[in-house]
């Protein structure tokens, strides 16, 4: 008896077919006998080739070891037919396995319930990135905090069931309990879809319920900080360490020490020491620098930065996605990595611990205090009402995100890179997920009265003109143009 799987051609709405178990049994005679066992599974068809599941198949542990239960069960059931002096045929063998799952759901039945499988979907996602792996626990942490708030249980039958009115007392709960927001709820939802959709792979239930989308504002510009902003923040020394220098008149202002692990830490006083403030001010205009997020800042080393040629790069794995990036450094990045490299060995963190809640008050407050007063508005849908519509202070909004979204529009504005290499840089793997962090500004709508234009022999419009091509060239080619130029003198 030979075994092998295949699809039935019913997609569902997420393209995936019923996957089954196809029974074939060469007789005496030459001919041969099929027939077939559902398994239960769903699986997109172009992950099954030649009767194997290929190894880029989501789940494929789970799958298989459903698939071994039956096969299991089906050799037990081939044995006893031989033993008994039956030629085991594939139709014979499936109804006395049919037989048998009714008399185990008669005896035994399996009941699995909604936390028991979210376990298992939880465990199957230990090997995920860390950043993925937290915002399934968040959703454990919200539907638990559901759970109390409604003094039920959830279940299977409730949520695909009831699918309608669980989303809405779901999301009633979020908006009123919680203060979410339409787009952050959309969130929890898809990673929802994500564990029914684990839950019907493994036929725990036969069908994943669609939940609807909530409306959400369509926002042109982001909260980020611009090139002169960046700036502004990396001059700015306000709050640096100083020895002796007296911090009480700020109330929020304290030292941060890490010791030195490298061979030469005695010269460098054997610690790093710079203030909280200050310590928040570099790490920020580092995540400007190279678009990195702050879950990636507790594990960059020393060794992350690495001499090409001439050239220096930052390499490092994003724990978000688990993909390799190579960014290469600017000033700005390159002064704080030998600020903060100093004296240290190379498999040193770079960075003191800090956390990402203490992290965004800090970058506030120092934001605040150093008048970052640039007023934008960041509505959101609550609902049916739009919230936080109105004019407000950028020091307000920001936060450490707001890093990777300078980093992006920073150099989409440099002009000298298309959007495809840009997402290189900064490890978006599609378009629709860069198109997040793309901010249009007045500034950037301004530029379209520049079509068709007319030579009328302005000359302050050619000088600017020149310097705005000048400013995007690359420093190889700005060498090239001051040589032309002093040529023709």
């Amino acid at each position: 008896m030979k075994y092998f799987l295949k699809v039935k051609p019913t997609p569902n709405e997420d393209g995936e077919c019923p996957l089954y178990l196809r029974l074939r049994k060469t007789q005496l005679n030459g001919g041969t006998e099929e027939s077939s066992i559902v398994t239960g599974v769903w699986v997109n068809p172009k992950f099954l080739q030649n009767g194997v599941l290929s190894t880029r198949t989501p789940n494929k542990n789970q799958i298989q070891s459903r698939i071994r239960v039956i096969t299991n069960d089906l050799d037990r059931i081939v044995l006893e037919l031989k033993e008994t002096g039956l030629e085991p045929l594939p139709s014979l063998v499936k109804k006395r396995y049919l037989d048998s799952l009714r008399s185990k759901e008669e005896i035994t039945p399996k009941i699995i319930t909604f936390w028991k499988g979210f376990e298992e979907f939880l465990e199957s996602k230990l090997t995920k990135s860390r950043g993925y792996y937290k915002t399934i626990i968040t959703l454990q942490n919200l539907l638990e905090s559901f759970e109390k708030e409604k003094r039920m249980k959830i279940s299977f039958d409730y949520i695909v069931g009831s699918s309608v009115q669980f989303q809405n007392e779901f999301q009633k709960f979020l908006w009123v309990k919680r203060g979410l927001s339409n787009g952050y709820i959309n969130k929890i939802l898809d990673n929802l879809s994500q564990y029914l959709h684990y839950s019907v792979q493994v036929g725990y239930i036969t069908k994943k319920p669609k939940f609807s989308k909530n409306d959400i504002v369509e926002r042109d510009e982001k909260i980020y900080l611009n090139q002169s902003e960046v700036l502004k923040l990396f001059k700015s020394n306000k709050w640096n360490y100083e020895p002796q220098k007296d911090y009480s008149s700020n109330p929020h202002i304290i030292s941060v020490r890490q010791k030195l692990e490298g061979t030469k830490k005695d010269s460098f006083g054997g610690e790093l020491i710079v203030t909280n403030w200050e310590l928040v001010k570099d790490v920020f205009l580092f995540m400007c620098s190279i678009g990195c997020r702050y879950s990636d800042i507790p594990y960059f080393k020393v060794h992350h930065f690495s001499f090409e040629g001439s050239d220096s790069f930052f390499t490092w794995i994003q724990q978000k996605t688990d993909k390799r990036v190579s960014v290469p450094a600017n000033d700005v990045s390159s002064f704080i990595f030998q600020k903060y490299s100093k004296g240290k060995s190379l498999s040193q963190n770079l960075f003191p611990p800090q956390s990402n809640q203490k992290f965004n008050k800090g970058l506030k407050l120092l934001l605040k205090d150093l008048n970052f007063n640039r007023i934008v508005t960041y509505p959101k849908k609550i609902g049916s009402k739009v919230v936080n519509d109105e004019d407000r202070f950028l020091w307000e909004l920001i936060s450490s995100h707001s890093g990777r979204r300078s980093y992006i529009k920073n150099m989409i504005d440099l002009g000298n890179m298309d959007y495809k290499t840009i997402m290189k840089l900064s490890g978006h793997k599609t378009m629709s997920e860069f198109e997040k962090y793309i901010s249009v500004t007045k500034e950037d709508l301004k530029k379209g009265k520049k079509l068709y234009k007319m030579d009328n022999g302005n000359q302050q419009s050619d000088i600017d003109e020149l310097v705005q091509l000048f400013v995007g060239l690359d420093d190889e080619k700005k060498k090239l143009a001051l040589q032309v130029v002093r040529s023709i003198q």
